[in-house]
């Protein structure tokens, strides 16, 4: 053998043994399921790239950076639920058996309506992207989100709003709900509980009940503005949203909506000129996806491999998965990185708070505690209102949630 080939030998040994010893570091990473529940055929579908864009990108970015330094790799196990309660609780059995997944993320009602009485026993914590209400409320159970009731994360934004009046003078608030859909309905409970709290600070003037999908509120609307609102509640759905504005701009009113994220301005200013929402709102117990100080995005755009697009929805699930990741790096700093389980995952969750450093600029800092699915203590959040026809952030300060206790 010449020397040159000896040359060409030596190194190819050398490259050999390094591929070995990488493929050696990787077969020694500990591998973990997180099954993630989407909808890609139901009434979701539609944003279901940015949905999930927001969690696979934090996933792929915490299995890269901090999973790799851990030894841990999650293996993120996808399910078209169709946000469809029957779907959730005939795959859920798969799911649990085939997967044995460590964590589940869940899209909304159908998941927890399925799954919040049996996953004690399945020892599998699930964890939410979206907003709770009291029904949910419950002690010691396995279902946990880092957003507070609808009712709390509307309360933020008025105690700011209520804050500035001149007169200061209780802020008086109008709702536009529907009767028969529980979760429609707790959202006015809860603001006429947060009314009946501080009777100086907020009154509910006039509640309105509206069909689910309206075609026109107009009557309602008359209704209430005689009660002079500073602002119109609008927690339910974007149609709601839609005609209030419609019955507004009809009757030539100048009053504020607010909103939340599911039904928020950007999906509202796919139906109505951005005009008609100058000074209107939607407020969230997560940062405005165009918050300057959210990092998030920069995940986002670095590792998402969907065709979905930085925003409110993605916004939304990355907290999510964040949260997850969080909670999985705590259970491994306490069990081990080979010994995680969902045992361990909700022992995390409820072992203190998580600092905001943790979460990218998405999130205050959370403390989960058995008493109830979502923080409880030191709530805060942020909002996005129409200003000069454009959507902008509302300030870069948190907002504090007036105490609420359970309605």
């Amino acid at each position: 053998m010449s020397m040159n080939q000896w040359k060409i030998a030596r190194r190819s040994l050398v490259l050999a043994a390094l591929l070995c010893g990488l493929t050696g570091v990787a077969r020694a990473q500990a591998q973990y399921n997180v099954a993630v529940s989407l909808d890609y055929t139901g009434p979701f579908a539609n944003v279901m790239d940015s949905w999930w864009g927001g969690q696979q990108s934090v996933f792929d970015w915490w299995n890269e950076t901090r999973g790799r330094q851990l030894g841990i790799r999650l293996h993120v196990k996808t399910y078209d639920m169709r946000y469809d309660a029957s779907v959730v609780a005939r795959t859920w059995p798969q799911v649990l058996s085939q997967d044995k997944p460590i964590a589940f993320l869940g899209m909304g009602t159908p998941d927890l309506v399925s799954l919040m009485k049996r996953l004690p026993a399945d020892k599998v914590p699930m964890i939410m992207g979206t907003a709770m209400v009291a029904p949910l409320w419950t002690a010691d159970g396995w279902h946990f989100s880092y957003r507070p009731t609808y009712s709390h994360e509307f309360a933020g934004l008025f105690a700011s709003l209520q804050s500035q009046t001149a007169e200061k003078r209780p802020l008086r608030i109008g709702t536009v709900s529907t009767q028969g859909i529980a979760g429609y309905v707790d959202q006015v409970n809860g603001v006429v509980a947060l009314a009946k709290a501080y009777p100086d600070r907020f009154q509910v003037v006039s509640s309105q009940w509206v069909d689910n999908q309206p075609i026109s509120v107009t009557n309602q609307i008359r209704e209430m503005a005689k009660e002079k609102p500073d602002l119109v509640l609008v927690g339910t759905n974007t149609a709601q949203v839609v005609a209030t504005l419609k019955a507004l701009k009809e009757l030539d009113l100048k009053i504020p909506v607010v909103t939340s994220s599911h039904n928020g301005l950007n999906e509202v200013a796919k139906a109505v000129p951005i005009a008609d929402l100058e000074g209107s709102y939607s407020v969230f117990a997560f940062a405005p996806y165009n918050d300057p100080s959210v990092k998030a995005v920069e995940i986002f755009n670095k590792y998402n491999k969907t065709k979905g697009t930085w925003g409110i929805t993605s916004a939304q699930t990355a907290g999510q998965a964040l949260l997850t990741v969080a909670a999985i790096e705590r259970a491994a700093a306490k069990v081990g990185a080979d010994k995680l389980t969902g045992q361990a995952v909700y022992d995390a969750l409820l072992a203190g708070p998580f600092d905001a450093s943790q979460f990218q600029g998405l999130l205050p800092a959370i403390s989960l505690k058995r008493d109830a699915p979502f923080p409880t203590d030191n709530l805060a959040v942020k909002a996005m209102t129409v200003k000069g026809g454009q959507v902008v952030a509302v300030g870069r300060d948190w907002m504090p949630v007036p105490a609420l206790g359970k309605w």
